[in-house]
């Protein structure tokens, strides 16, 4: 009787593993290739709202409510006061938007503003640097702080916003 020698370890796991090894390497070929098919069919307009929930979802109401924060206008005013005292500000432009609101005529400017606003102070037509503070009472309003300094340097625009409301 011939008697067989005791496999070792290693030898079993080759064993085991070489049968293992093509469909293993199969899958991994089949699930490359499926993740290829779908990032191609996700970059068509048809194959978005096949495969996303999301993009057939978009633009309509969830259960017929619209949350609050989209349909709230919330609106708000805030100051802006010269840190200077004595600054020449007849030329400084406050802007929402980019677009001019105000201009100072004395120390300090209100503007209105919205969820979103971004406000700066254009002090682009005097030389040297201008500070300003942000001030507001109103305790919807999460950014800017009040009390908020901002510095506008030679031809540049001091940003205030975004403004940001409480949910």
């Amino acid at each position: 009787m011939e008697q067989r020698r005791q496999q070792t370890y290693e030898e079993r796991f080759l064993r085991a593993y070489e049968r293992l090894e093509k469909p293993l390497f199969k899958l991994i070929l089949l699930g490359f290739a499926l993740i290829l098919i779908g990032q191609m069919a996700l970059s068509t307009a048809a194959g978005r709202q096949f495969l996303s929930a999301t993009d057939r979802m978009e633009g309509q109401r969830a259960n017929g409510v619209m949350p609050a924060a989209a349909t709230e206008k919330s609106t708000a005013n805030i100051t802006i006061r010269s840190v200077e005292a004595d600054a020449p500000l007849s030329k400084v432009w406050v802007k929402v938007n980019g677009v001019p609101s105000a201009a100072f005529q004395d120390e300090e400017v209100t503007v209105s503003v919205h969820q979103g606003d971004v406000v700066t102070v254009d002090t682009s037509e005097l030389p040297g640097v201008y500070r300003f503070e942000v001030d507001h009472d109103n305790p919807g309003i999460s950014y800017p702080v009040p009390g908020m300094l901002v510095e506008a340097m030679e031809g540049q625009l001091a940003e205030v916003g975004p403004i940001h409301f409480m949910k």
